[in-house]
């Protein structure tokens, strides 16, 4: 019997009742879109994915094939090949000789097929439907997953094709058009997602789902609940100090989880003293501050966007590109290089965009503290003296 291993801290897994509802609904209905899973960065997408396939598609029912692509670098059409159909090194060389059967993680083709894959004398999309056809002969229903698929933007096939584009077609014939098998996008990136909607023509065959941070209860009840919840026994938390968790973090899954670890070499008699809890949370607030002044590098018009942004989440959460319009009337941008900016700044997660409502908002509570207190250096007068631009 395998000895089961015990960490003194494991991962929380909370509530999460409505989404799974949503996925177990519908997982048991006949395949007719994509799914897209979207949210902040570290909002729990993932982690969601696992539970959800433990819960409700592990049986024998399913035939499951999980793409993370965090997990591989695909950099052009023979990565993918690779990544997608991989040798199963789980068997002998003597038996893979044998055999002469690969592994499409679930799929098992011969050397020949996959070489041909590799020549570009076969079309991978042909190889994966035929592969799917015959696990619902054996009734089996297929599941497609794929985790950050943004990893595979801007490959083509044969130099020409998007491989994306090619992708989204397939799975828009596997689901809406043959019923064949269900597939699951999730990416943190909304501007992607974005993108791959409205240049794929998925209008009507995909639908959107998010997965945002947790809630004020469910983070507050993790906090009051450590010993079960994360196997937490070092310490409790005083209902103030959860507070100020909430506060500052907000329901920032990993940075609670980061700082639940942090604090447990300060715990006297069950309990932290207030000083390091804020200790810890000013640090993780320091690094955030860190990074909006790496990024404006004391340039007038990133400085002044800043500013701008902050003003605007000091009353609501989530805001919109007319929002900013002051920078582009005082000439700061154009409504180009606004864009721009703004992308870029999703793309190295200080903002995560939502693909549904075209909204932004900042990437967590800590985040907004960290903005703050970057704006909090740079008086008005201070930017007044900032030349347009300082190259460095």
């Amino acid at each position: 019997m395998t000895k089961k291993i015990e960490y003194p801290r494991k991962s929380a897994f909370i509530n999460r009742t409505e989404e799974l509802n949503f996925l177990s609904d519908w997982i048991h209905e006949e395949p007719n879109e994509i799914l897209f899973l979207y949210g902040p960065k570290s909002s729990g997408k993932t982690t969601l994915l696992m539970k959800f396939i433990e819960l409700h598609v592990n049986g024998k029912d399913f035939n499951i094939k999980h793409f993370n692509l965090r997990k591989v670098l695909i950099a052009n059409y023979t990565d993918f090949i690779q990544a997608f159909f991989e040798v199963d090194y789980s068997k002998s060389p003597q038996d893979i000789k044998q055999r002469s059967e690969y592994s499409l993680k679930v799929f098992k083709l011969s050397k020949e097929i996959k070489k041909s894959l590799e020549n570009k004398i076969l079309d991978p999309f042909v190889v994966m439907e035929n592969e799917l056809n015959k696990f619902v002969k054996k009734g089996k229903r297929p599941v497609i997953i794929i985790d950050e698929l943004q990893a595979m933007e801007n490959i083509y096939m044969n130099g020409q094709r998007e491989l994306l584009n090619e992708l989204f077609n397939f799975w828009v014939a596997i689901t809406k058009e043959s019923h064949l098998c269900h597939v699951i996008i999730a990416s943190s990136d909304g501007y992607f997602m974005k993108r791959i909607y409205e240049d794929s023509k998925l209008t009507k065959t995909s639908i959107f789902f998010a997965v945002d941070y947790l809630n004020e209860k469910d983070t507050k009840n993790w906090l009051r609940h450590l010993n079960t919840e994360s196997n937490i026994k070092q310490y409790t938390l005083s209902n103030s100090q959860i507070d100020l968790i909430w506060k500052y973090l907000g329901g920032s899954i990993w940075e609670i989880s980061y700082l639940l670890k942090a604090l447990k070499k300060y715990a006297l008699k069950k309990s932290i003293p207030n000083e390091y809890l804020m200790e810890k949370i000013s640090d993780l607030i320091t690094v955030n501050y860190g990074k909006f002044q790496h990024y404006a590098l004391y340039k007038k018009d990133k400085v002044l966007l800043f500013k701008e942004i902050y003003d605007i989440c000091i009353h609501k959460p989530h805001f919109d590109f007319v929002d900013l319009k002051s920078l582009i009337i005082d000439k700061i941008y154009n409504n180009i290089t606004l864009l721009e900016e703004l992308i870029t700044l999703v793309k190295m997660n200080y903002l995560a965009f939502n693909p549904v409502d075209s909204s932004y908002q900042l990437q967590g509570s800590s985040m907004f503290y960290g903005l703050e207190k970057f704006t909090e250096n740079f008086t008005e007068d201070f930017v007044k003296l900032m030349p347009e631009n300082v190259e460095t």
